[in-house]
C-alpha cells in the first residue's frame, strides 16, 4: 500500500481530474444498479403478480418498505394498464442506461488523463534526478542496469498503471453498490454468496507475495540481458575485429533464454488468479441456485427478486475478476517502482544544493591546485598534487596511461570534489563557486568527441543560449579544420549526425567537438587527447591555430604525443597519481627524467 501511494503521488498535479473521475464513477455505479433493479417491476408486470394491501411504513424496516413498494407497483399497473406501465419502465431503464454510460465515459476520460499525467511526471522526475547525479555515480553504475531502470521498469509501471488505477478505484465501488443491492433483496442469499470473498482474498494475498519476489528476480535478469546488449553496441568494432560474433550471440541467447523461462513461470502464476476466482464463483452460484429456488418455493422471497439477485450477483463477479487481475499486474509495478525508487534515493550532486555560492564572470588570476588527493573507492588515483595555471597560460599534463591526468582535469572542472586538498579559482575554493557560472567559462574536448543525435548546427551551438551565430560557427569550424568536410555535406550544417555521431569518422568527431568547445568562447579550454584520432598534418594545423589564440584563452592540453606539447608554457608530468616533474620542454629534457625518457621513446619509435 505504501508503494502504491508513493506511485499515485506523481499524479498530484491532476488530482482534480481524479476527484471528478471518482464522482463520475460513483454516479455510474448508482445508475448501473438502478437499471438492474428495474428488472423487478418488469417481471412483476409481466407475470401479473398480485400484492396484498400494505400501509405506508411507520418504521425503517426493509421488509415493510419492500411490501409497500410492491403494493404501489401493483396499483400503478392496475391504474394505467400493463402495456403503459411497461412503456414507463422501459423509458426509465433507457434513461438510466444512458446516464450510466455517460458517467462511465466521463470517469474513464478523466482517469485516463490522470494515469498518463502520473507516468509523465514519473519519467520527468527520473530523468531530472539522473541529470542531478554526480559523475561518479555513472562511473560506478552499469549502463545496462540504468537503461533497464529508465525504460523497462518505467514501461512496466506504465502498463500496470494505465487502466489499473481505474480498476482499483472503480471495481471496489461497483462491488459495494452491488453488495448493497443484494442485501436489500435478500440478506440470507447475500451471506451465501459472500463465502467466495475470504477464499479469494486469501488466494490473492498468497499470489501477490509470490509475484513480488518473482518479479524482482525477473528484473535483475533483464539487467543482465540489457547489459550484454549495451556492451555489444559499444564494442561492436572490437567484436568484429576478434570474430567474436558467435560468442556474443551465445552470451545473449543464454541470458535471454533464462529470462524467458523465468517470465513464462511468472506469467503462469499471474494467470492463476482469474480461473481460480471463477471456479470459486461457479460453486457459489450453484449454491445460490439451490438455496434461492428453495426460498422461492417456500415463499420466503419473490421470484422476481430472486431472478434480479442472480443477475446482480452475475455482475458482481466481473469486477471481482478484473480487480484480482489488477492486483496481479500491480505486483510487477510495485517491484519495478521500488527499483526506480532506489535510484531516486541516490544522493544528488551537492554542488547544486549549497546556498550562498559565488558566481564568476571571468578568470582574473588563474587556477591553483593545492595538495589535492583523490580516491575511487579504495583506489588512490591522485596524491598530494600541487600546481598553478595562470590566466592565459598554455599548460600541458603528460604522463603514462593511468597516471591521473584526466582525473585531475575532472577535479579542476568540479566534476568531483577532491578527497583531500583544494582547488582554488582566483584564490577562492571551487566548492564556494556556483558550478553553472563556472562551467560557462569552460570549453572541454574529450577524447571520444561525443556528438548528439541532432544537426551539426545544434551540436556546435550546444549549451549556448540564444539564436546561433552562423558566421561564428563557420569561423570555429575553420579553426578546428572541419570546415572543408562540412561544406561538402549535401545538407551542410543541417546534416543529422546520427546516434553518437557514428556517421562521422573518429577524427571528424574530434574536430566537431573542438569546434563546439571553441564556439562557447571559453576562458579555459581543455583538450583531453582531443586530437589523438587526427592525421599528423591536421593535428599540427590545429595546434598552430590554437597557439595563435589570444592570451585571454587559458589552455590545458593532455596529450600522449609529446611533440604536440613542446611549445607549452609549462609542462606537468604525472606518474602513479603524483606530480613527479614540471618545467618547460627544454628544461625537462635536460633533467633526463620521466618526461625525457618518454620523449626519446617516441622519437626513436
Amino acid at each position: 500500500m505504501r508503494t502504491l501511494l508513493a506511485i499515485l503521488r506523481y499524479g498530484q498535479p491532476a488530482q482534480t481530474r481524479l476527484l471528478v473521475a471518482l464522482a463520475a464513477l460513483f454516479c455510474f455505479n448508482l445508475f448501473n444498479v438502478f437499471s438492474l433493479a428495474l428488472i423487478i417491476p418488469f417481471l412483476e408486470i409481466l407475470f401479473a403478480q398480485a400484492a396484498p394491501p400494505e400501509p405506508y411504513p411507520s418504521t425503517l424496516s426493509l421488509e415493510a418498505w419492500k411490501k409497500y413498494l410492491f403494493y404501489q407497483l401493483y396499483l400503478f399497473r392496475l391504474e394505467v394498464g400493463p402495456m403503459t406501465a411497461l412503456v414507463y419502465f422501459s423509458a426509465a431503464i433507457a434513461v438510466a442506461i444512458l446516464l450510466k454510460n455517460a458517467f462511465r465515459y466521463l470517469g474513464a476520460w478523466h482517469m485516463t488523463y490522470y494515469e498518463h499525467t502520473l507516468i509523465q511526471n514519473l519519467r520527468n522526475r527520473l530523468f531530472a534526478h539522473l541529470t542531478a547525479l554526480p559523475l561518479g555515480f555513472f562511473v560506478r553504475m552499469r549502463k545496462g542496469r540504468l537503461l533497464n531502470l529508465a525504460t523497462q521498469d518505467v514501461q512496466i509501471v506504465q502498463e500496470a498503471i494505465i487502466g489499473t488505477v481505474y480498476n482499483l478505484l472503480n471495481d471496489p465501488l461497483t462491488m459495494l453498490f452491488y453488495l448493497g443491492a443484494m442485501l436489500v433483496l435478500s440478506w440470507k442469499l447475500t451471506l451465501v454468496s459472500l463465502v467466495v470473498l475470504p477464499l479469494t482474498g486469501w488466494m490473492i494475498s498468497r499470489l501477490a507475495r509470490s509475484l513480488r519476489r518473482k518479479a524482482h528476480h525477473g528484473q535483475r535478469q533483464m539487467d543482465v540481458v540489457l547489459g550484454i546488449l549495451e556492451e555489444f553496441l559499444q564494442g561492436v568494432r572490437t567484436v568484429k575485429a576478434f570474430s567474436a560474433e558467435a560468442r556474443e550471440r551465445q552470451r545473449f541467447l543464454a541470458a535471454n533464454a533464462a529470462y524467458t523461462r523465468f517470465m513464462i513461470g511468472l506469467r503462469r502464476r499471474m494467470e492463476l488468479a482469474s480461473p481460480l476466482t471463477e471456479v470459486l464463483s461457479v460453486l457459489v452460484v450453484l449454491g445460490l441456485l439451490y438455496y434461492g429456488t428453495f426460498s422461492v418455493l417456500e415463499g420466503q422471497i419473490k421470484a422476481s427478486e430472486f431472478i434480479t439477485f442472480i443477475a446482480i450477483f452475475g455482475q458482481f463477479l466481473s469486477p471481482m475478476k478484473t480487480f484480482n487481475q489488477a492486483v496481479s499486474r500491480l505486483q510487477k509495478a510495485v517491484v519495478s517502482y521500488r527499483r526506480i525508487e532506489g535510484l531516486l534515493q541516490q544522493p544528488p550532486s551537492e554542488e547544486y544544493d549549497r546556498p550562498g555560492r559565488v558566481s564568476v564572470e571571468r578568470l582574473t588570476e588563474g587556477i591553483r591546485v593545492e595538495g589535492v588527493g583523490f580516491r575511487y573507492g579504495e583506489k588512490e588515483v591522485l596524491r598530494d598534487v600541487t600546481l598553478s595555471i595562470p590566466v592565459g597560460a598554455r599548460i600541458a599534463l603528460v604522463g603514462p596511461s593511468g597516471s591521473g591526468k584526466t582525473t585531475l582535469v575532472d577535479l579542476i572542472c568540479g566534476f568531483y570534489p577532491p578527497t583531500s586538498g583544494t582547488v582554488l579559482i582566483d584564490g577562492r575554493p571551487l566548492s564556494e563557486i556556483d558550478p553553472v557560472s563556472y562551467r560557462r567559462l569552460l570549453g572541454i574536448v574529450p577524447q571520444d568527441g561525443t556528438l548528439f543525435h541532432a544537426t551539426l548546427l545544434e551540436n556546435i551551438t550546444y549549451g549556448v543560449e540564444g539564436p546561433p551565430d552562423l558566421a561564428r560557427v563557420w569561423r570555429v569550424l575553420e579553426l578546428a579544420q572541419a570546415r572543408a568536410f562540412v561544406e561538402e555535406l549535401p545538407e551542410g550544417l543541417y546534416t543529422l549526425v546520427g546516434e553518437r555521431g557514428q556517421r562521422f569518422s573518429g577524427g571528424q568527431r574530434q574536430r566537431l567537438a573542438l569546434a563546439r568547445a571553441l564556439y562557447r568562447d571559453p576562458q579555459l579550454l581543455i583538450l583531453d587527447e582531443a586530437t589523438s584520432a587526427l592525421d599528423s598534418e591536421s593535428e599540427v594545423r590545429i595546434h598552430q591555430a590554437l597557439a595563435e589564440l589570444p592570451r585571454t584563452y587559458t589552455l590545458i592540453l593532455i596529450a600522449h604525443r609529446l611533440s604536440m606539447v613542446r611549445h607549452a608554457d609549462w609542462i606537468y608530468v604525472l606518474d602513479g597519481g603524483r606530480l613527479v616533474e614540471e618545467g618547460t620542454h627544454d628544461d625537462l629534457l635536460r633533467r633526463s627524467g620521466l618526461y625525457a625518457h618518454l620523449y626519446r621513446l617516441q622519437v626513436t619509435a
